[in-house]
């Protein structure tokens, strides 16, 4: 029987945006085959056993209620769930999940293996195979071919890597696993300009050797529900405590002493690397003034004896290692299983992707993930099912699909990416999310489950559930609108007691659920004589309250967001430049009808445009779009 080596879609590694590609694609009926160098390291976790955070948690919502798989697998086998940011507004609020790592690959290892559609293999594509200025299929090292006609490559770390361990280095991937050697000369030979980036990942201690007596202690959140809808009102009563540590005196002094050992200071590695999580020798040189620096001590898993060191991060040498972390209280006798490490590997040139995760220069790829010039498993993940929801749309002949900026932080992400030009590796956070209190953790069924549904990855039995879900909010949200409080005295006396000032006039429930410390359960407690049923869950509640204690700012806003997604609606490149616009500078045109950006407002955030240029642009497409909209043939077409 002849082997089967032509398939729709091909996913080139199988880490957390491959898989999630995979999945996407293969779910939506494409004919899908992902292939990885090790089948044993499927979902692999080399760096952080944690999944989540302050932007990175948002993502992981999101990809849940967009169809995703990250979100019901962190869920399930987590060792700790825990709410960030309580203390702070509901815009920056988030979840981080600590990982079973171990468990957490074998349970994503098996959904694949149970998805139809969906082949898997183990084999080292080294060559693009390219017909007709396009993508036609892959060739592995053994010298077999597959044919395909969407290519998903989520190479992660690996393309040609180099570990770096102080003066020594060596050709290797994550956790010494082989490097993907081949693939970026044939990116190259097919226009794909690449770069260098680097990253590195601290020592990992035995659990024993640890005095836990001199850390502090950071449990979890028992009633933190988990990141999928399904189980957001979860509780997990069994979870395992990370614990706190600080560097001093003596910790800065033994990072000093070692610093001629650090391959930043030998030069033999490059120095564009991610911002947001720099190693502990390149925390010394850029503070120097600074002693005290967290440590976080982090479980690998339930039956693991391995202990993360969050913060810690090095690529010095194994010796200075031993005596940076023994420098640490709580430390002082830490046996270092697994040494730090640096890693060196390629990525594309800046500004090669569209939104969609589609390459600008070759027809038929896509790339996600670290290769895109990020960092973090849930960039990964979200950069994945983008790319798959696309790739399977494309072959479908279907219209592409990617968020806006409005309405989610994965839309962030991918516009973000698509022009980025920074040097450094991109890290989502809520700093880079205009209308982060649009984008909160709660809201994120709101806005994309329907996008889901309507792409194919939500099927209607989840669906009705999470609109009767979203129902029940809006409904309530108006009936308070509506509701009318007469001030009697006894609600008055209620009030005044409560703290929040007097009632003179009529109002309605959301006026009052508006006054600072009144809850919904307090005007629930004022009308307790009222007939209305008051049945919703915590949820619910939550959500209820913010939209009502923060409309000022939603409305605020709302004018922003709309206009916003009117750029967006403008598609770039333009079939060519109305002679309306002649007035406009040269250059402009030049924007307009190059490849370059994908909408409008991407031109307006690269500072491209001048106001007058941009007043005069828009005059011209609001009168186009008034008159497509006065056409019937065109709404009706």
């Amino acid at each position: 029987m002849k082997e089967v080596r032509n398939y729709q879609v091909i996913v080139v590694g199988a880490g957390h945006a491959g898989c999630e590609a995979a999945l996407a694609s293969a779910r939506l009926g494409a004919d899908t085959l992902l292939l990885t160098m090790n089948l044993s390291t499927i979902a692999l976790m080399p760096c952080n056993p944690s999944i989540g955070g302050p932007g990175k948690g948002h993502l992981v919502r999101e990809i849940g209620a967009l169809g995703g798989e990250m979100a019901a697998c962190i869920d399930e086998t987590c060792v700790q769930m825990k709410w960030l940011n309580t203390s702070k507004g509901p815009a920056v609020r988030s979840r981080r999940a600590q990982a079973d790592k171990y468990l957490y690959r074998q349970r994503m290892t098996r959904t694949l293996f149970n998805t139809p559609n969906l082949t898997l293999r183990q084999g080292h594509v080294t060559e693009i195979l390219v017909k007709e200025g396009r993508v036609s299929g892959v060739k592995l090292e053994t010298g077999l071919e597959f044919e395909c006609e969407r290519l998903i490559v989520t190479s992660g770390t690996y393309l040609n890597s180099r570990i770096i361990l102080g003066r020594a280095t060596w050709p290797g991937g994550p956790q010494n696993q082989s490097p993907a050697l081949g693939l970026s000369e044939s990116l190259v030979k097919c226009g794909v300009s690449l770069r260098r980036l680097q990253t590195a990942t601290p020592p990992r201690i035995l659990k024993s050797s640890v005095d836990f007596s001199k850390l502090g202690e950071l449990p979890g959140d028992p009633d933190s529900g988990g990141f999928l809808w399904e189980n957001r009102l979860r509780r997990y009563e069994q979870q395992i405590s990370c614990f706190l540590a600080f560097t001093d005196e003596d910790s800065v002094a033994a990072v000093r002493r070692n610093l001629s050992e650090s391959p930043l200071m030998l030069e033999n590695i490059t120095n564009v690397g991610p911002k947001h999580c720099p190693s502990i020798d390149r925390k010394i040189m850029r503070f120097p003034d600074q002693i005290k620096h967290q440590i976080f001590v982090e479980p690998e898993g339930w039956e693991s004896q391995e202990l993360y060191l969050q913060g810690l991060t090095t690529g010095m040498p194994p010796a200075a290692q031993q005596e940076i972390v023994r420098s640490v209280k709580g430390l002082e006798n830490a046996i270092i299983m697994r040494y730090g490490y640096a890693i060196e590997y390629d990525a594309l040139a800046p500004g090669l992707i569209r939104k969609t995760m589609e390459s600008r220069t070759l027809k038929g790829l896509y790339t996600a993930g670290q290769i895109n010039g990020t960092s973090g498993y849930e960039e990964a993940a979200a950069q994945g099912l983008i790319a798959g929801i696309n790739a399977a749309l494309a072959i479908k002949g279907q219209p592409s699909y990617w968020p806006s900026r409005t309405n989610s932080y994965m839309g962030v992400l991918v516009d973000d990416l698509s022009i980025w030009q920074k040097p450094e590796p991109y890290r989502i956070t809520p700093g880079h999310a205009e209308f982060r209190l649009t984008l909160r953790d709660d809201s994120a069924e709101r806005r994309l489950t329907r996008d889901g549904y309507l792409i194919g990855l939500v099927d209607e039995e989840r669906f009705s559930r999470i609109n009767a879900w979203t129902t029940r909010i809006e409904d309530e949200l108006a009936r308070l609108n509506v509701l009318s409080l007469f001030p009697s005295g006894e609600m008055r006396e209620k009030l005044v007691s409560s703290g929040t000032g007097d009632l003179k006039k009529r109002v309605s429930g959301c006026e009052i659920l508006q006054r600072p410390g009144i809850s919904y359960n307090d005007v629930k407690a004022l009308l307790a004589d009222e007939k209305e049923e008051w049945l919703m869950a915590p949820d619910e509640i939550y959500s209820l309250e913010t939209e009502i204690k923060y409309r000022g700012y939603f409305e605020r806003e709302s004018e922003k967001i709309a206009q916003t997604k009117f750029l967006e609606s403008i598609r770039l490149p333009l079939a060519k430049v109305d002679e309306r616009l002649a007035s406009l500078t040269p250059h402009i045109a030049e924007f307009l009808l190059s490849d370059q950006f994908d909408d409008l407002n991407q031109l307006v955030r690269k500072n491209c445009l001048s106001r007058s240029d941009l007043a005069i642009l828009l005059t011209v497409l609001r009168q186009d779009s008034e008159e497509v909209a006065d056409d019937p043939e065109v709404l009706n077409d």
